[in-house]
């Protein structure tokens, strides 16, 4: 999880750095158009990540998914994109491939982590908490007191 986080701060950091293309225009060099495409998937990432942590079973893996699809397409951005390879770019490319291995394995093994509420609950979980809380019958509307 943590390396997770830490691959899409390196995907907004270096997204928001120029990319220099090798080609000058009228005005000297021009900035890639990559970068904002690459902030906005690096916040996907990182929302991901914040969803995988809150969520249990399926949001858990579809998230994952999700973080690991956003990953894939900031990969491809920064290989695939004009312009020399800066170090933002290659942080860029470190930071994708971080986020993609963490959201896949989020999405194939999340399932079994713990959630936050459970991870302070006794061993066995909510299998083993007394039928007869007198604060559960009150939310059921019975009086406890009869």
């Amino acid at each position: 999880m943590a390396v997770g986080l830490l691959g899409g701060g390196l995907v907004v950091v270096g997204g928001r750095e120029p990319w220099r293309s090798p080609v000058a225009g009228p005005a000297g060099d021009r900035v890639a158009p990559a970068g904002s495409l690459v902030v906005a998937l690096g916040a996907v990432i990182l929302l991901g990540l914040l969803v995988v942590a809150v969520t249990r079973t399926t949001g858990r893996r579809v998230a994952g998914a999700i973080v690991a699809l956003a990953g894939l397409v900031v990969t491809s951005v920064a290989v695939f994109a004009d312009g020399e390879w800066t170090l933002w770019r290659v942080g860029v490319l470190l930071g994708a491939l971080l986020s993609l291995g963490a959201g896949a394995l989020s999405a194939a093994r999340g399932q079994a982590w713990a959630a936050m509420s459970e991870r302070y609950d006794a061993p066995g979980g909510r299998e083993n908490r007394p039928q007869s809380d007198p604060w559960r019958a009150l939310d059921r509307g019975e009086d406890p007191t009869l």
